[in-house]
C-alpha cells in the first residue's frame, strides 16, 4: 500500500468515526436534544455509514456491481428534512417514510446477486453489472440533485419572507442554513464529476474514493458547527400570507382611495414617531401601530416602493445616520453608535446599506461633511 492510500485510508477511518462520535452526541445532548439536532445525529450516522460499507463491501461481498455508495439515498431526504425541521417550514410526517423507498427497492434489485442464486435474473444482473452500476450511479446523482434544488427553492423563499417581515436580519441570516447548503453543494459536484468519470473511463476505484473523501469532508464541516447551530423555527409570523381582521375602529376605506391615505399616513408616522429607530421592529409591530393588517402593510410597501420591508426600513435608517454625522454635536461619538442610535443592529449590515444607499461608506460620508465644517471654521 503507497503512502497516498495509507493517508486516504486515515482521513477516511477518521471521518467516519467522527460522523459516529458527533452523531451520538448530537443525539444524547441533554440542554437541546431538539428534533432537527436528532436528524442531523442521523444524517451524521448515516455519512459514516456509507464510508465503511465503501470500505468494508469489497471484502464481505462479491458482487458485479461497482457502487458501493446506496446509503447516499438517504442522504437527500434526510437534508430536506432537516432543513424542514430547523426552519419550520414544513412539519414532517409519517409520509416521509416514502422517501425512503428507492433505497429499499435498489437493495431488492442487488439481492439476488448477494445471495449467489442461479436464477435468470441473478445471471442476467451478472451480465450487464456495469451498465446497470451506471444506471444506478445516474440515478442516485439525479435523487440527490433534486433534494439539493429542492432545498435551495426553501432557503430562497424562506430569506424572501424573513426580510418582508423583519427590519434588521441579525440572527435570521440562516448563516448555518447557507453552510449547510454550500457544504452539500460541492458534495453534488463531486457525484457531478464521478458520474462523469463513470462514463468516460470506468474508474470505480476512483469514484469510490472521491465520493467517501466528499462524505468525510461533510462530516469534519458539520460536526462541529452543527453543535452550536441555533434554531430559527417561528421567525416569520404564522399568519404569513393569510388575511387578518381588519381592526373594528378602522372604517372601510374606497379602493382608489386607500392606497394614497395609507400612504401619507405611513410617511406621517415614519417622519414623527420614527419607529425604525427600534432596531427589533417587525412588519407586524408597524401594522399594528397603523391600525392595519400585516399584508395590507406589506402590500402598500411594495406596490409604492418596488421593496420589501427590510430594505424600506433600512433606508430611513440610513438618512438619520446621515442626520446625526451632519450633527456637529455628534462629531466626538464613533459612526458605529450612531448607527444603534439609528435603529441597526450589527455594524456589516449597518456599513453595506450604508453604502448601497449612498455610494459611500459611513467612514467616507463623515469625511465628506467634515471638510466643508473645517473650511467654515478657517473663514470664521
Amino acid at each position: 500500500m503507497s503512502f497516498a492510500q495509507k493517508i486516504i485510508e486515515i482521513l477516511l477511518a477518521g471521518g467516519a468515526s467522527q460522523g459516529l462520535f458527533f452523531g451520538m452526541l448530537l443525539a444524547t445532548r441533554k440542554k437541546r436534544r431538539s428534533a432537527s439536532n436528532k436528524i442531523l445525529a442521523i444524517l451524521l450516522v448515516v455519512l459514516s455509514a456509507s464510508i465503511l460499507h465503501s470500505l468494508l463491501a469489497p471484502s464481505v461481498f462479491h458482487s458485479p456491481y461497482k457502487i458501493r455508495q446506496p446509503f447516499i439515498l438517504f442522504i437527500g431526504p434526510l437534508l430536506s428534512f432537516y432543513i424542514y425541521e430547523v426552519t419550520g417550514v414544513r412539519k414532517i410526517t409519517w409520509k416521509g417514510v416514502f422517501h425512503f423507498v428507492p433505497f429499499v427497492i435498489l437493495i431488492g434489485f442487488m439481492l439476488p446477486v448477494w445471495t449467489s442464486s442461479a436464477s435468470p435474473y441473478a445471471e442476467f444482473l451478472h451480465q450487464n453489472g456495469l451498465t446497470i452500476s451506471k444506471v444506478i450511479w445516474t440515478l442516485i446523482v439525479l435523487q440527490f440533485g433534486f433534494y439539493w434544488s429542492s432545498i435551495v427553492a426553501v432557503l430562497h423563499r424562506l430569506r424572501t419572507a424573513v426580510e418582508s417581515e423583519f427590519s434588521n436580519l441579525e440572527g435570521k441570516t440562516l448563516s448555518w442554513m447557507k453552510f449547510f447548503l454550500h457544504i452539500f453543494g460541492m458534495f453534488l459536484f463531486l457525484l457531478v464529476l464521478t458520474l462523469v468519470i463513470a462514463f468516460h473511463t470506468e474508474h470505480y476505484a476512483l469514484i469510490d474514493t472521491i465520493v467517501c473523501l466528499g462524505l468525510s469532508g461533510a462530516i469534519f464541516a458539520l460536526g462541529y458547527n452543527g453543535l452550536f447551530q441555533e434554531e430559527i423555527l417561528s421567525i416569520v409570523p404564522a399568519e404569513e400570507g393569510k388575511p387578518q381582521p381588519v381592526p373594528e375602529n378602522r372604517a372601510t376605506l374606497q379602493p382608489a382611495l386607500q392606497n394614497g391615505e395609507s400612504l401619507r399616513k405611513l410617511t406621517s408616522h415614519l417622519e414623527t414617531s420614527k419607529p425604525y429607530l427600534n432596531e427589533t421592529l417587525t412588519l407586524t409591530e408597524l401594522a399594528t401601530q397603523l391600525g392595519m393588517t400585516r399584508n395590507q402593510l406589506s402590500s402598500l410597501i411594495n406596490s409604492a416602493t418596488g421593496e420589501n420591508f427590510y430594505a424600506f426600513i433600512s433606508k430611513y435608517r440610513v438618512e438619520e445616520v446621515k442626520r446625526l454625522l451632519a450633527d456637529r454635536k455628534n462629531t466626538n461619538f464613533t459612526i458605529l453608535t450612531l448607527a444603534h442610535e439609528a435603529g441597526f443592529s450589527s455594524k456589516s449590515a449597518f456599513q453595506s446599506v450604508f453604502k448601497k444607499v449612498t455610494g459611500l461608506t459611513p467612514t467616507e460620508y463623515r469625511t465628506s461633511l467634515l471638510i466643508p465644517q473645517q473650511q467654515d471654521e478657517e473663514l470664521q
